[in-house]
């Protein structure tokens, strides 16, 4: 008889609420924007006007990038999701004002960590690299804006670096964090 010996899959939930997420994200969110902050400051001095288009321009693109961002999370998701975009699903968590990106299938882990970080890189790094070759006060305001919008996200990735890339979790459908399946 050729039986395959298996091992059972330990289910253990990542998890924190979006309170505790919040604070968390807060706390994050001073270095990650001092690292940013000092250097600028160092090679371009104080240059940044934050609302030299006038508060509701500001407004409009601070909720373009928030949408964008979450947008970010779900195609990179959805890129390695099975069922791809019928896999994402976009809300708010109203009582903590904060938007929301979910995948609904398990990713592997290096899957997940590039849809966590996709919109760090791409609105918040990104544009505060450009900003800093070039002495661009209000993108590097955008850049750094969105660097610590996305506090949260590495408060997640954090919580990801005692995984292998190859394990498989979950985004937790209802609190902030995911859900991971070991062999063991």
């Amino acid at each position: 008889m050729n039986e395959k010996a298996t091992s059972p899959v330990t289910v253990i939930e990542h998890t924190m609420s979006f309170g505790r997420a919040n604070v968390y994200g807060a706390m994050a969110a001073i270095p990650m924007g001092a690292v940013l902050l000092v250097p600028y400051l160092l090679i371009w001095g104080n240059n940044l006007i934050p609302f030299q288009f006038g508060f509701l321009p500001a407004m409009i693109v601070l909720v373009t990038g928030i949408v964008i961002h979450e947008l970010l999370h779900g195609f990179a998701w959805a890129l390695f999701a099975k069922s791809g975009v019928k896999s994402i699903e976009f809300g708010m968590k109203w009582k903590y004002l904060t938007p929301y990106c979910h995948c609904s299938e398990p990713l592997m882990v290096k899957h997940y960590r590039i849809g966590a970080a996709m919109p760090m890189i791409a609105l918040g790094l990104i544009p505060a690299a450009i900003a800093m070759i070039t002495g661009n006060g209000q993108m590097f305001l955008f850049g750094l804006v969105f660097t610590i919008a996305s506090a949260g996200d590495v408060v997640g990735l954090i919580t990801l670096r005692k995984f292998d890339g190859d394990e498989w979790v979950q985004d937790h459908p209802d609190e902030v964090g995911f859900i991971s399946y070991s062999k063991g």
